[in-house]
């Protein structure tokens, strides 16, 4: 049993919670700084089995009794930034569904330094998780590649039909909008799926090598009267010798199916038919991985780190 903070009680931090809950975890405290859901307790905003009130900060909650802090929040590594260094800092380790944190030393290296020094000095871990970035595109081609001797090119496709996800999904690829409308929110970075670089890189790290020459691009996909169906994004560049591309489009009319391609000695092929449901893939990742950060090495790390298995303690047992 782990002692487990959960902060963000939107549909997937709900769904991460029940979840816990039926894998036995003790949830220790519940955060939300939306004004509807504070105060409320968990059984009156979600109908799961759990009396605790939703604090409003992280500030409210006595973190000398848990042991993982998961972040079901936000993308950007920026915005995460002071609530994971608090949690770090009270000797808490870190799971989080933040995009950017699946390699964190792309979007900011500073803080992703400050971040790794501060676990390292409190003996605690810090990573992200989740199906993309943290699984389809990183963790499934890192293990394929593996198996092939000099690979010169790792190619992944995922393809989403949106049509069957969270209007969330829909809202972020754009789904509705007119070109022009997309096209601005996409210059706010308000547009497309936030981890795609993130991805690439953590494909290179685990061939031992630096993404260098990387080119990438993100484009609406359009309907009649020129309204938005969806999104293509894809990015590419080297790790050494070998071409990394990473492909992703989520339309209304995509087929759900994901594609890892790795050409070498020998050549390998793998393919989801239907795809890797994102929301309850992610969830599951998540909830193992809180299995597990207690079992890896301090610092901050990435997917790649985790063990595959977790190592049964004694009730008190430590690292």
């Amino acid at each position: 049993m782990v002692r487990v903070v959960l902060c963000g009680v939107g549909a997937i931090g709900t769904e991460i919670l029940n979840y816990l809950i039926e894998r036995h975890h003790e949830i220790v405290g519940v955060v939300d700084s939306d004004p509807e859901k504070a105060g409320r307790t968990v059984a009156e905003l979600t109908g799961l089995p759990l009396g605790i009130p939703i604090r409003s900060d992280l500030n409210s909650v006595q973190l000398t009794d848990a042991d993982v802090v998961v972040f079901s929040t936000r993308s950007r590594l920026s915005d995460m930034g002071p609530e994971i260094m608090r949690a770090v800092n009270n000797g808490i380790d870190v799971v989080t569904t933040s995009e950017e944190m699946a390699f964190p030393q792309h979007a900011g290296v500073e803080l992703a330094r400050d971040i790794d020094a501060l676990a390292l000095e409190k003996g605690v871990t810090v990573v992200g998780v989740g199906v993309n970035p943290g699984f389809v595109m990183d963790w499934v081609p890192a293990l394929v590649a593996s198996a092939s001797k000099n690979p010169v090119s790792i190619h992944v496709v995922r393809s989403v039909d949106v049509s069957r996800r969270r209007r969330q999904l829909q809202a972020k690829t754009g789904v509705g909008l007119s070109k022009a409308r997309f096209e601005k929110d996409l210059a706010e970075k308000k547009m497309g799926h936030v981890g795609l670089a993130e991805s690439a890189h953590l494909v290179a790290l685990s061939m031992g090598k630096e993404l260098v020459g990387i080119k990438e691009g993100v484009f609406p996909v359009l309907g009649s009267e020129d309204y938005v169906m969806g999104v293509r994004q894809f990015v590419e560049g080297m790790a050494g010798s070998c071409q990394i591309r990473l492909d992703l489009e989520m339309t209304m009319t995509s087929a759900d199916f994901d594609v890892v391609e790795v050409k070498g000695e020998p050549s390998l092929k793998v393919r989801f038919e239907k795809g890797v449901f994102g929301d309850s893939a992610t969830v599951a990742l998540t909830v193992h991985a809180v299995e597990r950060v207690g079992q890896a090495k301090p610092g901050l790390i990435t997917v790649l780190d985790l063990p595959l298995s977790r190592v049964v303690q004694a009730p008190g047992a430590g690292r």
